[in-house]
């Protein structure tokens, strides 16, 4: 089954912040509808994608708990 964007996640998006403080709010990120949300599911509302919510990046990644 291919995964696509359904355009629902306009009405979830989240607020913005600047990059390295969205994922300590708790914010995660969708890579297929490239959106940031504001929930404590693990997956996309609109396409159900796995929501990524930890950076990248070294520099701004979190510590684990």
């Amino acid at each position: 089954m291919v995964q696509m964007c359904k355009g629902l996640c306009e009405r979830a998006k989240s607020t913005s912040f600047r990059n390295n403080l969205r994922y300590k709010i708790g914010q995660k990120w969708c890579s297929l509808c490239a959106i940031f949300f504001l929930t404590e599911e693990h997956t996309c509302p609109c396409c159900k994608t796995r929501l990524r919510s930890r950076a990248r990046s070294k520099k701004h990644d979190l510590p684990r708990m």
